[in-house]
């Protein structure tokens, strides 16, 4: 997509996410996407919203996200800690919400984050299905985003970690816990065409609807008028630039040397941060 220099694919999709979140729910902030999508919602969007940055920091924190912790640097002495028994009540009874990172997506949403190629001799064995079962059949919105639409919207999953739509949702789950919505580097989808397929709900600036259906690897179903995703305006730039200023989010659309050079740089910068912070965190 063509960008304007005042803002990056980066943040443009994070405010796309950003103004999906509505109500009073409580936003597991599990990747750096996630926890800027939900701290600008609440912000700007959303304010009813109750953002957790980790069980054991809790909720109602200011994340900012890290590497070396694996979780989210936060100011300790605002956080409601939560257990994880109060996260899976949160679930069961519709209170949650999450974006998830799929390594991939297929056109009725079926979601894969176990392994790539056959389970029995995969390419590449990931993390496992983790709580995914668990929001595709109690949730009434499931938030889905993938930074290179081209390699993770496929045609079949070739491991289902998620439930989508089709057949055996509808005999054995219902309708909770279905895709609600996909972000992409190439515009925003969800899940209203034939027997739950995929559609087009906005494509990003200069995105058109024949390359959508290139890199997808089937048809996308869309409207005759297709809109285009509004752009981040200047106060959602500020905001995501004031709660990343290690820039972490842009490790997460890197592989190989380029990941490996952003990983040195942001953890020195971040080691050199919490090293200034830690006596106010521990107060």
């Amino acid at each position: 997509m063509p960008l304007e220099s005042k803002y990056s694919v980066d943040e443009f999709i994070i405010t796309a996410m950003a103004r999906q979140f509505s109500g009073e729910v409580l936003v597991s902030s599990v990747t750096a996407f996630g926890a800027l999508s939900a701290r600008l919602a609440k912000a700007l969007y959303a304010p009813d919203l109750a953002v957790l940055a980790t069980p054991e920091s809790g909720m109602e924190v200011l994340p900012m996200p890290t590497l070396t912790l694996g979780q989210f640097l936060t100011d300790a002495q605002s956080g409601i800690p939560l257990s994880m028994e109060e996260i899976f009540d949160a679930i069961f009874t519709d209170r949650f919400r999450i974006w998830i990172n799929p390594a991939q997506i297929d056109q009725y949403g079926n979601t894969n984050i176990t392994c790539i190629g056959d389970w029995h001799r995969p390419k590449v064995a990931m993390v496992g299905s983790r709580g995914i079962p668990e929001d595709t059949s109690h949730l009434s919105q499931i938030f889905y985003y993938v930074l290179k639409h081209e390699r993770s919207v496929v045609k079949v999953v070739d491991f289902r970690s998620g439930a989508g739509n089709g057949p055996e949702r509808d005999r054995d789950l219902g309708r909770y816990g279905a895709p609600t919505v996909l972000v992409s580097d190439l515009g925003v989808f969800n899940f209203t065409g034939p027997g739950g397929a995929m559609s087009v709900q906005s494509l990003h600036p200069g995105v058109t609807l024949e390359e959508v259906n290139e890199k997808s690897g089937f048809e996308v179903h869309a409207p005759a008028q297709i809109p285009v995703t509004p752009e981040p305006t200047e106060e959602d730039i500020r905001i995501i630039r004031a709660a990343d200023p290690l820039e972490v989010r842009k490790w997460e659309s890197l592989s190989g040397s380029q990941a490996a050079e952003r990983f040195v740089n942001v953890y020195e910068r971040e080691r050199q941060t919490l090293h200034a912070t830690w006596p106010q965190l521990k107060r």
